[in-house]
Order: C-alpha cells, then sequence, then structure tokens
C-alpha cells in the first residue's frame, strides 16, 4: 500500500497548485518523499508540509528560491537563519533608501518643470584632482577676468597646457563683489615661472550643466544648478567652476550631502 499523498492531495493540503510542488520538486527546493517508479507518481508525507510552509514563508519574505534551497539543505540551525533574515533586512533596508532617494528626485523634477523658459539639465559627474596654473583676482567686471584668461594663457608655455580651461567663481556679483580665478589644466609642470600660482584642483562630486556663453543664458543654468542641489539636499564643496568650451560654457558646481 503506498504511504503519503498524491501530488494533488498533498497540493490541495497546502494551499498550493500542482505545478507549484512539480517545479519546487524540479529546482530541488522541496521533494517529494517518494516516486513511483513504474507509474512517475510523486508521493508526499504529512511531515512534508511543515518543510513546504518554511519554503513558503521565507519565499514570502523575499529570499530567493536558491537560498530558501540551500537553507533547507543544511537544516539550518535557528540562528543562521535569523542571521540570514537580519541579511535581508539590511539589504531591504537599503533598496527602501535608494528607492526613496529616487522618490525625491523625481518629485525635485517635477518641481524644477517650468522654472526655466528652457529645460535645463544637471548631470552629476566625478572628476578626479587635476593640476592647475592660475591667477587670483579681484575684477571690477567680467571684462577683467577675459582679459586675465588671455594673459595667463599667452603666458604660460604652450607645452604645458592645456587639457582645459576656465574660471574658478569664489565670490560672484550676488555677492556684492566679484572674485575670480582663472585656469588652466595642466599637462606637464610649468617651468619655474612666477607669473601664476600652480596648484591642485581637488577632486570632486559636481553639478553640471551646459550653457550658452552669454550672460542671460548664463544666469539660468546657474540658477537651475543652484535649485537642483537646494532641493536634494546638497550643499556647495567649492568654488563653482566654469569651464570655457569653444562655444559652449560647462558650468560646475562642487557639491556635498548636508
Amino acid at each position: 500500500m503506498s504511504v503519503g499523498h498524491r501530488i494533488g492531495e498533498f497540493a490541495e493540503l497546502a494551499g498550493v497548485s500542482v505545478k507549484t510542488l512539480r517545479f519546487y520538486d524540479e529546482i530541488g527546493v522541496l521533494s517529494p518523499a517518494s516516486v513511483d517508479p513504474r507509474t512517475g507518481y510523486r508521493r508526499y508525507l504529512p511531515e512534508q508540509l511543515k518543510d513546504l510552509a518554511s519554503v513558503l514563508m521565507l519565499k514570502g519574505l523575499g529570499l530567493p528560491l536558491a537560498q530558501v534551497r540551500e537553507l533547507n539543505h543544511r537544516k539550518s540551525s535557528p540562528s543562521q537563519r535569523k542571521a540570514m533574515l537580519q541579511e535581508m533586512k539590511r539589504t531591504l533596508e537599503q533598496s527602501i533608501q535608494t528607492a526613496t532617494r529616487s522618490l525625491n528626485w523625481i518629485s525635485a523634477a517635477l518641481e524644477e518643470e517650468g522654472a526655466s523658459p528652457v529645460p535645463i539639465s544637471v548631470l552629476v559627474k566625478r572628476r578626479p584632482a587635476t593640476s592647475i596654473a592660475s591667477v587670483r583676482i579681484r575684477p571690477k567686471s567680467y571684462q577683467e577676468v577675459a582679459e586675465a584668461e588671455d594673459e595667463l594663457s599667452k603666458a604660460l608655455p604652450p607645452e604645458c597646457g592645456c587639457a582645459f580651461r576656465g574660471v574658478l567663481w569664489h565670490r560672484c556679483a550676488g555677492s556684492g563683489s566679484l572674485e575670480a580665478e582663472p585656469f588652466i589644466a595642466l599637462r606637464r609642470p610649468v617651468p619655474g615661472w612666477a607669473g601664476c600660482t600652480v596648484s591642485r584642483l581637488p577632486e570632486a562630486t559636481l553639478a553640471c550643466a551646459y550653457s550658452d556663453p552669454e550672460d542671460e543664458a548664463a544666469e539660468q543654468t546657474y540658477e537651475a544648478i543652484r535649485r537642483w542641489l537646494h532641493l536634494r539636499g546638497y550643499r556647495l564643496a567649492g568654488p563653482k567652476r566654469e569651464l570655457s568650451l569653444g562655444r559652449m560654457l560647462e558650468i560646475q558646481f562642487p557639491f556635498v550631502e548636508n
């Protein structure tokens, strides 16, 4: 006389489908107690209802079936199961944090829609430290900044630059005065020329956007990046960087989390 329940009976008792039980058998999560070699019929013991309940509970918690199989095969101890659940909890918490951050960014993007006449895309870039030659000035006008850029470019030996060039803004017009630092990124060391400062532009995470060089377009881009930082809870972490890219500007704000 056959012992145990046939697969249909066991499925009904457990509240799962026959298809599920067959799948669990195929992948080694829960095998029948016996298989008739002649008919191929699977039979399950009543005690296996407890094993199946454990499988369904762990699966319901989000544990991959491969891990469920491993735990069941090892007959894990309560401490092992607890450690596994704690790891799942940490993973889920990280997922929630990531999803919350993404949701906040989407909400911020919705708030930004319509804030500027032309949509301005703000990107995040990570830039390494770079050697630069620079001249720090307190100009009376933006024209003086352009003149200082030209003088620096002419005075620097051609073989030393330039990977890229731009201006570090330590103080902008909104602060009541200008303080700028035109710079050129160096390809090789400057041979003892005393007309500029050689230093390292520190590595940074940057909020970046592109702009036409006209004042109005540049100011709109600056404002878009300020708004982007504010809505995400970031703060400025150093002078703003304005790179000259031919007929375009790349405006960069180094930032950190508050």
